[in-house]
C-alpha cells in the first residue's frame, strides 16, 4: 500500500487526477466483498462536491464521503471501551463536540495496528482532498493509515487560508516525496485570468488594464460598486454570476450597503436591476433562525409540539417534525424544554448538512471561504477597507476568490482615498506597480527566475508600508 499526492494551483485538476488514479488502482485491485472507497475532506461543502465527483468514477456504487472530524468520531465511538480503559477522554458529545479532542483520540487509536488494520480492511482506498487544511491533530489520522491503505491526496499550500507558513499536511507529503506537481490550468484557458492568479501567487502587482475577463476596480462609494455589479449581474447571460465577499455578512457596513443597493436600485442607461442578492446560508445561521422562530433564543421555558410542527417547510423542519412525532408516540410527550429543543435543532441542521443539502436559490453572495473548491462562470469580489489577516494571507484570500472564475472575474475594492490599488495584495509588498503591464504579460513572465523565486516564497511575512497616521487596511 502506498500514498500518492497531487499538488498544484487552483483549477489544475487535482481532484480529477485523484479520481483518474483511483480508477486506475481499482482496475488493477478490485474491491473485495464489503469493502468501500472512503473520501475524506475538511468541510461539508467539499464533502458534497467530492460525493458528486465520486458518482462519475468507477467507485460510484462502493464509496462514501465524510469529514475528517466525522471519521474520527466514528473511530472513537467504535473503540470507546479502549479509550475508557486507557483513562483517556471519550469525546462523543454531539451536542457540544470537541473536534480537536476527538481527532487527537482517534489518532492515538489509529497508532494501534489492530485499529488501523480494521480501517484498512473496510476502506482499502482512502481519498483525501484539500489536504493543505490539515492541522497537526488531524494529520495524525493520515499518518496512522499511511502504509496500511492506498492513500490518494490532493493539496495546494497557497489555498490554505488559516496560516501563511507551510501547512503540516503539505510538509508531510514533501518529506514522503510522493507528490506530482500539476501546472496546466483546466478550469479556464483565459490568459488574463491565469495571469492574474499567477501574479498573486508570485507576489507581483495585479494588472490594471483593458482586459474584459479580469478587472481590478477601486470605487469611492457603495453606489459606484452597486452600479458595476447591477450592470454585470442583471443580463441573463450572466446568470451563473456570484458575489464573493472578503467579509462575513454584518461585519462590513460597506459590503452590506453595496448588496442592499444592488437588491433595491436600478443603475445605468439600461436601468439594470434591481438584482436580488441573497447570502448563502450556513449551518449556524439556519440553526439560529430556527431557534429564534421558536422564541427560545434564551431562557429555559417550554416549547409545545404545535409550535415546532408549525415551522416553515424545509429539510430542518422535517427532521424536527419526525423527532416530535417519535417523542409523542413513544413517550407521550408534547412539551419540551428549551435547552433540549435548541440541542435538537442543531442536531437536525447537522443531519441535513451531512446527508442532504441546504436549499439555495437566486443570485448569491457568499464569503470567499464558502466558495473554496467551487467554480462559477462570473465572479465579482467585494474587498472592503478592512480584511482579516496580514498582507500574505490577504493575497491568498484574493487568489482563492478570483480562481473560482471560469470566464470573468471583477475585483471591486473599497477605495475612498484612491490609493488602495497601490497597496498589497493588489501591488507587490513594496507598493510598486507597473500600470502598463497586462495580465497576459504577467503570464508570459511566469517562467522568469524572479517570478519563480517570489512564487516559492509563500511564507513571506511582509506588510504594507503606510503613511504616518493612516489606519492599515489589513487588520
Amino acid at each position: 500500500m502506498s500514498t500518492k499526492g497531487f499538488t498544484g494551483g487552483a483549477g489544475t485538476g487535482k481532484t480529477t487526477s485523484l479520481l483518474r488514479e483511483l480508477d486506475s488502482h481499482l482496475a488493477a485491485h478490485p474491491l473485495g466483498s464489503g469493502q468501500r472507497v472512503l473520501g475524506l475532506t475538511f468541510m461539508h461543502g467539499a464533502r458534497h462536491r467530492l460525493t458528486e465527483r465520486f458518482a462519475e468514477s468507477s467507485a460510484r456504487r462502493h464509496c462514501e464521503c465524510m469529514t475528517l472530524d466525522r471519521f474520527a468520531w466514528d473511530i472513537c465511538r467504535r473503540w470507546r471501551t479502549r479509550l475508557r480503559a486507557g483513562g483517556g477522554l471519550v469525546p462523543l458529545d454531539l451536542d457540544a463536540p470537541d473536534y480537536d479532542a476527538t481527532c487527537e483520540a482517534a489518532g492515538r487509536l489509529l497508532a494501534s495496528p489492530d485499529v488501523s488494520g480494521w480501517v484498512a480492511a473496510r476502506y482499502p482506498v482512502i481519498v483525501l482532498d484539500e489536504f493543505q487544511d490539515c492541522a497537526p491533530v488531524r494529520l495524525a489520522l493520515a499518518q496512522g493509515l499511511h502504509g496500511r491503505v492506498e492513500m490518494l491526496v490532493a493539496a495546494d499550500d497557497f489555498q490554505n487560508l488559516n496560516r501563511t507558513d507551510e501547512s503540516p499536511g503539505v510538509a508531510w507529503l514533501r518529506e514522503l516525496g510522493v507528490s506530482e506537481e500539476l501546472t496546466t490550468n483546466r478550469r479556464t484557458a483565459d490568459a488574463d485570468l491565469i495571469g492574474a492568479a499567477q501574479a498573486l501567487r508570485a507576489g507581483m502587482p495585479l494588472p490594471i488594464g483593458a482586459s474584459t475577463s479580469f478587472k481590478l476596480i477601486g470605487v469611492p462609494s457603495p453606489a459606484v460598486a452597486a452600479s458595476f455589479i447591477s450592470q454585470t449581474m442583471a443580463p441573463a447571460a450572466n446568470k451563473d454570476a456570484v458575489l464573493l465577499s472578503a467579509a462575513r455578512p454584518g461585519t462590513s457596513p460597506w459590503v452590506d450597503k453595496v448588496i442592499e443597493l444592488v437588491s433595491t436600485k436600478q443603475y445605468g442607461k439600461q436601468k439594470a436591476g434591481p438584482v436580488f442578492i441573497k447570502w448563502e446560508t450556513t449551518a449556524d445561521s439556519i440553526a439560529e433562525t430556527t431557534i429564534t422562530a421558536l422564541g427560545i433564543a434564551t431562557g429555559d421555558g417550554e416549547v409545545g409540539a404545535p409550535a415546532i410542527l408549525a415551522l416553515p417547510r424545509g429539510p430542518v423542519a422535517a427532521q424536527l417534525s419526525r423527532w416530535v412525532d417519535h417523542r409523542r408516540r413513544v413517550l407521550g410527550r408534547t412539551e419540551f424544554g428549551a435547552t433540549e429543543v435548541r440541542a435538537q435543532v442543531r442536531r437536525a441542521v447537522q443531519h441535513v448538512r451531512s446527508f442532504g443539502s441546504m436549499p439555495q436559490g437566486g443570485r448569491r453572495a457568499m464569503t470567499i471561504h464558502q466558495a473554496k473548491n467551487r467554480e462559477f462562470a462570473v465572479v465579482i469580489v467585494l474587498w472592503p477597507l478592512r480584511v482579516r489577516g496580514d498582507a500574505v494571507l490577504a493575497r491568498r484570500l484574493l487568489y482563492n476568490a478570483i480562481t473560482r472564475a471560469k470566464r470573468r472575474a471583477i475585483v471591486i475594492v473599497e477605495d475612498p482615498k484612491k490609493r488602495r490599488l497601490d497597496s498589497p495584495p493588489f501591488a507587490d509588498p513594496t507598493g510598486i506597480r507597473n500600470p502598463g503591464r497586462s495580465a497576459t504579460d504577467a503570464r508570459s513572465r511566469s517562467d522568469t527566475p524572479e517570478l519563480k523565486r517570489r512564487a516559492d516564497q509563500q511564507s513571506c511575512t511582509c506588510r504594507p508600508v503606510l503613511p504616518p497616521g493612516e489606519v492599515p487596511w489589513v487588520s
